[in-house]
């Protein structure tokens, strides 16, 4: 079985909501056409995100390459309109933790939009006589990477909390030196150690915004920004909106 989780929203959407409604419709109708043509299972949906199961690898890849291609064309031509779609395939004997958890992990962390897992795509050549996967639009993980993804995604779940978690516990907890970890890291993220903790941090608060869990000011303590200003400031710079201005456009 392969198992695919796409993700197209950070939660954000600085468009009109009329703009927003259309592109929700038309995306959600591209994707559920799509996944009919290439007998994908919707084993979960919501309005951001999709758990679909398959028992063919190639047209769980054929599926994902579809629905990427299909993605420009729905996604409204408008500047402050930047959603991403990311898609991550993993293979299971069933539809179990592990799986869905690693193939959740390549589509929310690794900077590729497309990414598979070193046994998808073993699964696929093997399928697929003389067939190779395309780098240019497939990212496919080593078993290297795969453990090292792991390995990170189970570390600053379990840190990011801690007041005095940064870049050196970060490194220690790996075993890395901080070079080594700073370029594994870049090359699977695209984002340096402090960047990933902080972006990390400020995506736990954008969640916690968004469902209104809390002041800005609690939100910023709880998530382990030094203060509200400081939080606002970083908030402002990934985001491109401030998290007062975010509140107000999702109230």
């Amino acid at each position: 079985m392969v198992i695919m989780v796409i993700e197209i929203s950070d939660f954000l959407s600085r468009v009109e909501a009329s703009q927003y409604s259309i592109f929700t419709q038309k995306f959600h109708s591209s994707v559920s056409k799509t996944l009919k043509k290439f007998n994908g299972h919707i084993k979960k949906k919501d309005n951001n995100n999709y758990l679909v199961s398959y028992l063919s690898v190639s047209d769980a890849i054929q599926c994902a390459l579809k629905i990427q291609y299909k993605f420009k064309y729905v996604t409204p031509k408008h500047k402050s309109f930047s959603r991403r779609l990311k898609i991550g395939l993993s293979a299971s004997k069933d539809l179990n933790k592990v799986g869905i958890t690693l193939a959740t992990r390549m589509c929310e962390i690794v900077k590729d939009q497309l990414v598979i897992s070193d046994e998808v795509k073993s699964l696929y050549e093997k399928a697929n006589e003389k067939a190779e996967i395309d780098d240019q639009l497939i990212r496919a993980l080593t078993l290297e990477e795969e453990k090292f993804l792991s390995d990170v995604m189970d570390c600053v779940e379990s840190s990011w909390v801690k007041p005095d978690f940064n870049v050196t516990s970060f490194s220690k907890a790996l075993g890395y030196s901080y070079s080594q970890l700073y370029g594994r890291l870049m090359n699977l993220t695209g984002k340096s150690p402090n960047n990933f903790i902080k972006e990390f941090r400020l995506h736990k608060a954008l969640v916690l915004l968004h469902n209104q869990s809390g002041s800005i000011s609690q939100i910023a303590d709880k998530t382990g920004f030094s203060s509200p200003t400081y939080f606002s400031r970083c908030f402002l710079k990934t985001y491109g909106v401030r998290p007062s201005k975010y509140l107000q456009q999702h109230t």
